[in-house]
C-alpha cells in the first residue's frame, strides 16, 4: 500500500471514518492508514485499539499536527474529521505540506475560507475530496436517475422538510455544535446534506429568500446515551469538558423556513429545525411535470415511492419501470442488489458502507489522476445554499446565489 494517510481527529466523525476505513480494506487497500492525531490521549487510544483489533494494523499517534509533521511519518495524504471551523486550516496548512487531502463537510465555515482553499488548491494541484455522504446512497443514485429520465418530465417543485425536535438538548450531545463559529448548528451542519441533495438532484439554484431563526436559546448538554440518539455508539468514547448540570447557550440559527428558486424554473420549500416542539417530520418530494418522487430518508435503505396519477409504484415494480439502471460498479460491490427496491442493513453498516465508498472515490480519482466526485467546488456550491437559508432571514431579502457564493460576505457571522 503506497498512498499513506493520517486521520486528522478522534471524535464521533473520526471513528465513523475508522469503521469506513475497515469496510473500505475488504475491497481495495491502496490507501494506507500510518497516524491518527488527536489532543485527545483515550480518543486516539480507543481508535487505534478498535483497529488493531479488527486489522491488526498498527498506527502511529499525535497530539497534535505540529507533531504530526515534525516526525519521521511520511504521509500522501491526510483525513480531515475535525470540528467544522478547523477544516479549511487544516486543509490549507496539509496542501502546503505537499499532501492530498480527504474532508468532512462542511467545507469550511465561512464562503471566504472556502475560497481560499479552492486558491490554494489551484496552487498547489493537489487533490481534495470532500467527504458529502447522503449523495452516495445507492437508493438516492436511483433517485437522481428516475428525476433525469424523460419518463419523470421535468421537474417543477420540490419540498424538504425535515424537524427533529430536541427537546431543548444540543444535537449529538456535542457543545460545539451550538456555536455558529464551530459548529454551525442545526441548519448548517446537518442541513448542508440537505443543500447538496437539492443540488444533486435539481441542478443550481437562483436565489433564496425566507426566514431563519434561534427558537431555543438555551439548552442543555447531555451524552450521547442519555439522549439514545442512533449516532451514540460513535460518540460514546469522546465525552466533551462540559458540565452537564448547566443550560448551554445557542448562537447557531436552528430553524429557517426558505424559498428556492433553480435556475432550471423549479421551485421549491425547505424547512429545517430541531427546535418546534413536537414536530417531527423527514419527508421530501419532487413533483415532474409527468410524475412525483417521495425520497427515501437517506441512509434507511428504504426505497422510494413514484406516483404516477392515481397510481403508486415502488419496490421491484419500480426497478422493472426503470430496469435501465445501474449502479457504479463500486456501489454494487460494497451494497450488493436491491431488495425490493431497497437495503436491509442498520444504521452503522450502511453509514460505513457509504464512507467506504468515499474512500474508493477519493484514491481511485486520485491515481487516475481525475477530479473527485465531490471536492472543494462542489462544497463551497452546497455551502453557500445552507448559508443563504440562514443569510436570507437576517438579511431579509433574496439572496441571488451566484453572487453571494463569490462575495463571502455573511451578516450571520458579521463578516
Amino acid at each position: 500500500m503506497s498512498n499513506k494517510f493520517a486521520l486528522i481527529g478522534c471524535g464521533g466523525m473520526g471513528f465513523r471514518h475508522l469503521l469506513g476505513y475497515i469496510e473500505y480494506l475488504k475491497y481495495d487497500n491502496e490507501l494506507n492508514l500510518v497516524a491518527l492525531v488527536d489532543n485527545n490521549d483515550a480518543s486516539a487510544l480507543y481508535l487505534s485499539d478498535h483497529l488493531f483489533k479488527n486489522t491488526k494494523k498498527k498506527v502511529d499517534r499525535f497530539n497534535s499536527l505540529n507533531d504530526l509533521f515534525n516526525s519521521n511519518v511520511s504521509l500522501d495524504s491526510v483525513d480531515i474529521a475535525t470540528t467544522n471551523e478547523t477544516h479549511h486550516s487544516i486543509g490549507i496548512l496539509s496542501m502546503k505540506k505537499n499532501l492530498d487531502v480527504m474532508c468532512e463537510k462542511p467545507i469550511s465555515l465561512s464562503l471566504s475560507y472556502a475560497n481560499e482553499l479552492l486558491e490554494i488548491q489551484k496552487q498547489t494541484k493537489k487533490h481534495f475530496a470532500l467527504f458529502e455522504n447522503f449523495r452516495r446512497d445507492p437508493i438516492n443514485r436511483f433517485t437522481k436517475f428516475v428525476i433525469d429520465s424523460e419518463e419523470f418530465g421535468d421537474p417543477i417543485v420540490v419540498t424538504d422538510y425535515e424537524s427533529s425536535f430536541s427537546q431543548g438538548k444540543v444535537m449529538h450531545g456535542t457543545g460545539w455544535r451550538t456555536k455558529k463559529e464551530k459548529g454551525g448548528g442545526v441548519v448548517l451542519d446537518a442541513g448542508i446534506h440537505n443543500a447538496d441533495l437539492l443540488l444533486y438532484f435539481l441542478g443550481p439554484v437562483q436565489s433564496v429568500s425566507g426566514i431563519s431563526k434561534i427558537l431555543i436559546p438555551e439548552r442543555d448538554l447531555l451524552t450521547m446515551k442519555q439522549t439514545n440518539h442512533n449516532l451514540q455508539e460513535f460518540y460514546s468514547h469522546r465525552i466533551e469538558d462540559y458540565d452537564s448540570t448547566k443550560k448551554i447557550t445557542q448562537n447557531a440559527v436552528d430553524t429557517i423556513i426558505s424559498t428556492l428558486k433553480f435556475k432550471s424554473g423549479a421551485i421549491g420549500s425547505v424547512l429545517i429545525s430541531d427546535a418546534i416542539p413536537n414536530l417531527f417530520i423527514n419527508e421530501s418530494w419532487i413533483h415532474g411535470t409527468k410524475m412525483s418522487l417521495k425520497r427515501s430518508i437517506s441512509r434507511s435503505g428504504n426505497p422510494i415511492l413514484l406516483k404516477e396519477g392515481n397510481k403508486n409504484i415502488s419496490g421491484n415494480a419500480l426497478l422493472k419501470k426503470f430496469s435501465s439502471f445501474k449502479l457504479d460498479d463500486d456501489t454494487k460491490t460494497i451494497f450488493g442488489e436491491f431488495i425490493d427496491g431497497g437495503f436491509n442493513y442498520d444504521f452503522p453498516e450502511y453509514d460505513r458502507k457509504i464512507i467506504a465508498i468515499e474512500y474508493l472515490d477519493f484514491i481511485k480519482s486520485k491515481l487516475n489522476s481525475k477530479e473527485p466526485e465531490v471536492g472543494i467546488v462542489e462544497g463551497i456550491k452546497s455551502l453557500s445554499l445552507a448559508y443563504a437559508f440562514i443569510e436570507a432571514g437576517f438579511r431579509k431579502k433574496e439572496i441571488n446565489l451566484d453572487e453571494f457564493s463569490k462575495s463571502g460576505s455573511l451578516k450571520y457571522l458579521g463578516i
